[in-house]
């Protein structure tokens, strides 16, 4: 059948070629060449059609595919990367809290430490000061309790004398009296 087809269309193109080849000119007419032109174009697009059409397009659909799943992936890691990059500004102000409440945490320990020294050294000192007057005051009384040894000591060995030069214990009585009251 297509060889009937292909012999009928041959014979109308013989007649066509003969009929052409006798005008000559840029606008002549060749229907022989302009069946044979169809012919082989539809020819040419049946075969692309049919096997280059769908090669190409599979080929356009892969790069499309890769394409947009390079799309895909550049933005899925643009969106990771922004995630990280708040989890990053936030991992660091935390670490600036952090890094400021152990700043002041440690200037209050600091503060503390000044106060709790300041406070030792005035308790200290406050011991020193009763220590050094409660010395002052024995040796106070020490002293005291020394002068009236030497004082009746003293009014002994005046009234001894007294004694010795009048016999008369009123008077001396009244003399070691006065003078032990003076002390």
């Amino acid at each position: 059948m297509r060889l009937a087809g292909l012999g009928a269309l041959w014979s109308i193109a013989t007649p066509v070629k003969l009929a052409a080849q006798s005008e000559t000119g840029i606008f002549s007419l060749n229907l022989g060449l302009v069946v044979w032109t169809w012919i082989l174009f539809g020819l040419t697009l049946l075969v692309l059609a049919k096997w280059v059409f769908p090669l190409i397009a599979g080929g356009l659909e892969q790069r499309h595919a890769k394409i947009q799943g390079a799309i895909d992936d550049a933005l899925s890691a643009r969106d990771e990367a922004k995630g990280l990059l708040s989890q990053q500004e936030a991992a660091l102000e935390a670490a600036r809290s952090e890094a400021r409440e152990m700043l002041e945490s440690a200037r209050q320990h600091a503060d503390g430490l000044r106060k709790e020294m300041l406070e030792e050294a005035r308790a200290q000192q406050s011991q020193m000061l009763d220590d050094a007057r409660r010395e002052i005051g024995h040796e106070r009384d020490r002293l005291r309790e020394e002068i009236r040894r030497d004082a009746v000591d003293l009014a002994l060995a005046a009234s001894e004398r007294l004694i010795r030069t009048r016999l008369d214990a009123e008077e001396n009585r009244r003399l070691v009296h006065e003078f032990v009251s003076d002390v």
